[in-house]
């Protein structure tokens, strides 16, 4: 039976669990340095993720997203994420980079975020998880299978990526900046005894400078030493990712009214 998503791409592969790393090392350094601190050692040494569900009602494609009111801080980002075509388990980066490129598509992902509520959960010792699925994820326009990519010998594909906000230019780069890869991701889950199934979607972790966040206030010793670049998201926004070969995921801001 289908799980009937609101956009057809999302209901002809059916997710089935999400699984989203903290791949690029600019993102984890930029968040942390407006707290005043280090990307930890531990980042260096295992890849960090959390796991979340994909219902009907959280999973979006292009189109209109609609933000809870009560967000004070909602926040977009941006990532490449690997849809799984077959179910496997790995336990080294080759074989599970022959896997990618044989079986597994590439998409755009959004992984929305509250920001306030993150940080509630983070000061209580809990998961991202409950925060970011109180707005969801967006994904597409299209999955593109792996094997059309360029990959180098560690697997690592070429993807210049763009992100624009209202027009503005937010970010440039390149999925090859990524310093935990696909393959580094499979095979760590695979150590774990965990396997990915047909369905499954991985993301990447936000690209440097690839969310609002990384540009929030500097707040050090609770005193705010820096003033926010941006704003936090607001009703009318548009947020484009883009990425070569596969396309431009196109996302309209409503705050709702209740």
């Amino acid at each position: 039976m289908k799980n009937a998503f609101p956009w057809p791409l999302l209901d002809s592969i059916n997710p089935r669990t999400l699984y989203d790393f903290l791949g690029f090392e600019k993102h984890v350094r930029q968040i942390r340095e407006k707290r005043g601190a280090k990307v930890p050692e531990g980042w260096y040494k295992r890849p960090g993720y959390y796991v979340g569900i994909c219902p009907p009602d959280k999973l979006f494609g292009p189109g209109t997203v609609t933000i809870p009111r009560f967000i004070e801080k909602p926040d977009y980002e941006f990532e490449i994420a690997l849809i799984v075509g077959k179910e496997g388990r790995f336990t080294d980066e080759k074989t599970a980079a022959a896997f990618i490129q044989e079986h597994c598509y590439f998409t755009l992902m959004n992984d929305w975020s509250a920001r306030d509520y993150q940080k509630l959960d983070m000061d209580m010792g809990l998961s991202v998880a409950h925060s970011k699925s109180i707005i969801g994820t967006s994904i597409g326009p299209k999955l593109v299978p792996a094997s059309q990519f360029k990959f180098d010998d560690n697997g690592v594909p070429d993807i210049p990526m763009k992100l624009t906000i209202n027009g503005a230019v937010r970010s440039e780069s390149n999925y090859n900046t990524v310093y935990w890869s696909f393959p580094k991701i499979l095979a760590f889950l695979g150590r774990e005894n965990i396997g990915v199934w047909a369905g499954d979607i991985i993301g990447s972790g936000t690209v440097g400078s690839g969310c609002i966040a990384e540009f929030s206030a500097k707040v050090v010793d609770g005193k705010e030493v820096e003033p926010a670049k941006y704003p936090w998201l607001k009703d009318g926004d548009e947020i484009i990712l883009e990425a070569e070969g596969i396309g431009a995921l196109k996302n309209n801001i409503v705050i709702a009214r209740a």
